[in-house]
């Protein structure tokens, strides 16, 4: 297999603008959806009870997200490297590579998946606890920003061939082509 393009996500992105992107997707997203969300649940009133759920869920969905960026390579766990980083001295970062290139459908699906069912989840939630709709939002706001890196890497993949498959190193991931005919 030769290498078709590499993506260095230290270099090209760097950890202080992903987290201020991140936060940004964060703070859109929440004010982009809040208005129209809440108006259409405006017969329902909002209510402030189980704040600490709140927190709790926040501090949770990370955790959450990034053992379903897992479920899709269940198979291969014996193929995967598991290691925690603390960034700026105080958020926990849990980073996960697979040591041996992997198809990129399998890799998309690995992207797409926490986005898929906790979003999922917490857009039903919606509609099932009107009454903590903005708990809904604020958490699926705050899941969005966490996916941006994930959304990051599926661009990076949109324009690249079908049968390619992804690498990951410690800095981003190559792609790579098989040259047999």
């Amino acid at each position: 297999m030769n290498c078709w393009k590499t993506v260095n996500f230290h270099k090209r992105y760097g950890i202080e603008r992903l987290f201020f992107m991140s936060s940004l997707t964060m703070i859109s997203c929440f004010l982009f959806l809040y208005v129209p969300i809440t108006s259409y649940f405006a017969k329902n009133e909002l209510s402030d009870d189980y704040f600490f759920l709140l927190l709790l869920s926040i501090l949770i969905i990370y955790p959450l997200h990034k053992l379903l960026h897992l479920l899709p390579l269940i198979s291969m766990q014996d193929k995967i490297k598991k290691h925690w980083e603390i960034v700026f001295n105080i958020f926990p970062v849990f980073h996960i590579q697979v040591k041996e290139p992997i198809g990129k459908g399998l890799f998309l699906l690995t992207l797409m998946t926490p986005f898929i069912i906790i979003s999922g989840l917490l857009l039903c939630l919606c509609f099932q606890y009107t009454h903590y709709v903005h708990y809904c939002l604020i958490l699926f706001a705050y899941h969005t920003g966490i996916c941006f890196p994930d959304f990051l890497r599926m661009k990076n993949l949109w324009k690249t061939p079908k049968t390619c498959y992804v690498e990951e190193n410690e800095d981003g991931f190559e792609i790579l082509i098989n040259n047999i005919h």
